[in-house]
């Protein structure tokens, strides 16, 4: 007999909430399974509200272990810093991954964002040479939010501050980590000889600088040209110009500016006046590298159809070209700190004749050829897409780093050639994820994943890297995934690839499984157009052995279904298209119930406040009516159905409440205690209980994160009664959550996917004692 205990942390919050009911209007009986006989009378719904005073409960935190999925990459890594005085101290930031930090030890990485929520597109990140602790991050991902800042940590990234850095009229200087130009810089920069001066270079804002660490910014008025496309692209100190001006502290005299369109500015009096260095290309500076000697080296990128850029340096007033090869575009390079003479450069995008290595400074050039040992699932084109950073690491002779749209890579000898690199990936999980199922099959995968970029994995295991892609390393998504419960080996996921337009012009590529996910069939012809969306596939199966499956293809496409897994595809009546506008919207706006095969229900959202609707179909989906109207809108949704209750259908909507319905989508009530509802779930039952576990993204008793109950779904109506537990914790707040999915054959366990945290897993932490009865 197995005696648990768990260790809680008890918060009492007294609540009272109001809620709404939706009715449809005509119905006789409330609580039948079906709806009235349809009609070509227009459907009419009703709000009926009341105020109820929920009991008071106590929510309380549990605590759980949080860990990453194991996949080993897919994200863009955009750069790399190391220390120049702390061995192994090194940092990569991505597009929208966070931030992570090398630990020598172990090998591997840690992520330092968690805590942020919402900072994970990085700009620009920069040490303080002279503290290791010390560290800078621009963070942001769309110039269009204007809500770019600079964070400060002043332990390694364990913790951070804002620095409120802003325009001259207050607005937030505007960052795009995760837009073209990501690549380039570093925008950020601490000056080698006083730790108190910092410049930021923004893509459309100007040149911006702190004398203080950060406590504020001044815009620099004497630096006006702020670029094209990218901005600011880099900015460097000369630390052999530090010196003191009368009655000032130490500080460098010579920087270094490289501007988008604008070609690369120096001042030598401490960025009190600046001039265009004249004679380098009419192209765009990328990255730049100065020597300890004071020579600067700076790769060139003049358009994507114009590819003369290339690889110069400025050395004793003039430019140089040192150009390995011409009309390629050039954007990483690398200087060794302890020998000015060795160079590395790459191309954009790096290609297999793209990395090149220099021991007379640049003079005569050697192509590198890469052996690279890598994850198995990665396709063998994982090298030749989007170039990152390279760095020669100044503490390991011969050691140099590489990053790209696939990770980070290192070889321990540069000087061979070919030269022998191998991934560098354990805990780097950047990777966005649109849907995570998990089918309860004894000995099945633990995780069905569907991704962007690489369509998704079947995960044996969690721990271990899969071996290989659902079409083995072919670029495409995954946007839908679904399972029967009378047969979970029966699997069918939804998604595209690329078409010659590329996204815009998307092929579909969906496909059924009759294994598990090990094998897939390819779906028949489909409606034109058909691409992406979400799919959901009936509890039972037909006479002829196949589940019904019922599909909702993203943008103008209505939905459809399939009763012979795929083959051929037929039209349905009375359902919305629209459903999901656009693959990178987090939703699931379409579940079949999981005990009757014949329920089948569906969300539309509106643009129109308040006009969010409620479809269900009784017939496999051959036909659908309107049964609720009036609900809130967001293109951030999810309908989840539960497991074994035939009727209960849960909603959730983006910033607004949690909506329960239990006579199969005929009403819905809003469950008390939760006032928003980001993403919903359902898991196994807790030990002695039949209900399943329901998991909620969102604010519940005026708490925000992610709460397990186990005893909501067995609770009526709005589930006053009902006990939250929160199980996020505040240095893991796991933000941008895309979709959650609680196990089925394990109590407790939810899997969260993410918009570039990859794939997470919580289990609850309990002490569990044995007390063994030989009987």
């Amino acid at each position: 007999m197995a005696i648990l205990s768990r260790r809680y942390y008890y918060i009492i919050i007294a609540l009272a909430i109001a809620y709404v009911t939706f009715n449809l209007i005509g119905c006789t009986s409330p609580q039948s399974s079906y709806p009235c006989p349809s009609s070509s009378k227009l459907l009419k719904t009703q709000l009926n509200s009341s105020l109820v005073a929920s009991a008071a409960t106590l929510a309380q935190s549990e605590p759980y272990s949080w860990n990453n999925v194991a996949i080993a990459g897919m994200g863009f890594v955009t750069g790399l810093v190391i220390h120049p005085h702390e061995p192994d101290l090194i940092y990569a930031r991505t597009d929208v991954g966070g931030i992570y930090r090398w630990n020598g030890s172990t090998s591997s990485w840690v992520q330092l964002l968690d805590q942020e929520h919402d900072r994970y597109s990085i700009e620009s990140i920069a040490l303080d040479p002279n503290n290791p602790n010390v560290i800078y991050a621009a963070t942001g991902a769309y110039t269009r939010n204007s809500d770019g800042e600079v964070l400060k940590s002043t332990d390694r990234g364990k913790t951070w501050t804002a620095t409120n850095l802003s325009t001259p009229v207050g607005t937030r200087v505007r960052m795009g980590g995760n837009e073209e130009w990501r690549w380039i810089g570093e925008r950020l920069a601490v000056d080698p000889n006083n730790s108190q001066i910092i410049y930021f270079g923004s893509r459309l804002d100007g040149l911006y600088r702190s004398i203080d660490g950060t406590k504020s910014w001044q815009v620099v008025k004497s630096f006006s040209d702020k670029g094209t496309n990218g901005g600011i692209a880099f900015v460097v100190f000369d630390r052999r110009s530090g010196k003191s001006e009368q009655s000032s502290p130490k500080k460098s005299q010579t920087l270094y500016v490289g501007v988008m369109g604008g070609g690369v500015y120096r001042s030598t009096n401490g960025g009190t006046n600046w001039v265009r260095l004249i004679g380098s290309p009419d192209a765009s500076p990328q990255q730049a590298a100065l020597t300890a000697e004071g020579t600067l080296y700076t790769t060139f990128f003049a358009t994507q159809k114009n590819t003369r850029g290339g690889v110069w340096k400025y050395e004793n007033g003039r430019w140089f070209e040192m150009t390995p090869s011409p009309n390629k575009n050039y954007s990483a390079i690398a200087v060794d700190s302890g020998n000015r003479n060795q160079l590395l450069v790459a191309t954009y995008p790096l290609s297999p004749e793209g990395l090149y290595r220099s021991t007379d400074g640049g003079r005569q050039w050697q192509q590198i050829k890469l052996r690279v040992q890598t994850p198995s699932w990665w396709p063998n084109w994982h090298l030749y897409t989007l170039m990152g950073r390279l760095v020669l690491d100044p503490h390991h002779l011969n050691r140099a780093w590489l990053t790209n749209g696939f990770g980070v890579l290192r070889t321990d000898d540069i000087t061979a050639n070919p030269s022998h690199w191998s991934a560098c990936m354990t805990n780097l999980e950047e990777l966005v994820t649109f849907v995570v199922k998990s089918p309860p099959v004894p000995g099945g995968a633990s995780l069905l994943s569907g991704v962007a970029d690489m369509d998704g994995f079947r995960h044996e295991s969690l721990t271990s890297i899969p071996t290989q892609t659902y079409d083995r390393g072919k670029f495409g998504d995954t946007t839908g995934i679904d399972f029967s419960e009378t047969n979970p080996n029966i699997v069918v996921r939804v998604g595209s690839s690329p078409g010659k337009g590329g996204r815009e012009d998307s092929q579909g590529r969906s496909a059924y499984s009759t294994n598990n996910g090990r094998t897939w069939t390819p779906f028949g012809k489909t409606l034109s157009g058909a691409v992406n969306g979400k799919v959901a596939v009936s509890a039972t199966l037909q006479a002829n052995g196949y589940p019904i499956i019922n599909w909702a293809p993203q943008g103008d496409v209505y939905p459809q279904r399939s009763l012979d897994g795929g083959k051929t595809w037929l039209p349905v009546q009375g359902a919305p298209n629209r459903t999901t506008l656009q693959l990178w919207f987090a939703n699931q706006s379409i579940a079949s119930d999981r005990v009757d095969g014949n329920l089948f229900y569906l969300y539309k959202y509106s643009d129109t406040s308040s006009q969010g609707a409620f479809y269900r179909s009784t017939d496999g989906g051959a036909s659908w009516q309107k049964t609720v109207t009036r609900l809130p809108d967001f293109h951030l949704h999810s309908v989840k159905a539960a497991p074994e209750m035939r009727g209960e259908v849960w909603l959730s909507i983006h910033k607004n409440h949690l909506y329960r319905s239990s006579d199969a989508g005929l009403t819905f009530t809003p469950l008390a205690q939760v006032q928003t509802a980001d993403e919903v779930a359902f898991g196994k039952a807790a030990l002695g209980r039949r209900n399943p576990t329901v998991f909620v993204y969102g604010t519940i008793n005026s708490i925000k994160g992610l709460f397990r109950s186990d005893d909501a779904t067995n609770l009526p109506g709005d589930a006053a009664r009902a006990k939250w537990i929160k199980i996020s914790t505040d240095q893991q707040k796991l933000g941008l959550i895309t979709f959650l999915e609680g196990d089925r054959s394990l109590f407790g366990r939810v899997y969260v996917g993410t918009g570039g945290r990859g794939i997470l897993y919580g289990d609850p932490k309990m002490e569990t004692k044995f007390d063994v009865e030989d009987k």
